[in-house]
């Protein structure tokens, strides 16, 4: 999966920011709004993808711009494919909430959360817990990630006395941590070692 614009992994074409954009909002969008949006091509290129897309009834050209089509038969994929992103927090979200014992925190950081890499990204996790069977879980999380994306996962498991730990002594880990990390559960405040 791109982790920057994960569409791109099933529309490759500039159709797949382009469509990103517009289901990003319900709000028309100008020429140069979707251009902005998209992060590629050209905007002649972008105003041909919203030309075909109009004349496709994808899209609907509105006094304002452009908006994607919702009663469209394909815009539930186009929504899905835009939100794969979000997909991925939720599974990640959903296998960690099955976990017994106490899960302090679980975040993306790196590429992941900064969303600049590509398909060949690692998607980097962190999970804070205290849990016995720990190595466990992350295996089983790292390999639904994996199945999940196509791309390699590292998911670090560490407890809240490591993380502590760690603070201690400095780790430039830790600051990659304070700086990216999106939480998909449990407390930020973890990062300081605090259960």
């Amino acid at each position: 999966m791109n982790v920057a614009m994960p569409i791109l992994s099933v529309i490759p074409s500039l159709d797949g920011p382009v469509l990103a954009a517009l289901s990003g909002t319900n709000s028309p969008l100008s020429l140069a709004e979707v251009h902005a949006r998209s992060g590629r091509g050209s905007k002649s290129g972008v105003r041909q993808v919203l030309l075909r897309m109009v004349e496709e009834g994808l899209v609907l050209g509105v006094p304002g711009g452009f908006v994607l089509n919702r009663q469209h038969l394909a815009a539930p994929a186009v929504t899905m494919l835009a939100d794969l992103h979000g997909e991925l927090t939720r599974r990640i979200r959903s296998a960690v909430a099955s976990w017994p014992g106490d899960v302090a925190l679980v975040g993306l950081f790196g590429s992941a959360a900064r969303r600049d890499g590509d398909s060949h990204s690692d998607i980097d996790v962190l999970v804070v817990s205290d849990a016995t069977d720990l190595d466990r879980l992350i295996e089983e999380l790292t390999a639904l990630i994996r199945a999940s994306t196509g791309n390699p996962a590292q998911v670090i498991g560490v407890s809240v006395a490591e993380v502590r730990r760690l603070r201690r002594a400095k780790e430039p880990i830790v600051a990659r941590w304070e700086q990216d990390l999106i939480v998909i559960s449990g407390d930020r405040r973890a990062l300081r070692g605090v259960a």
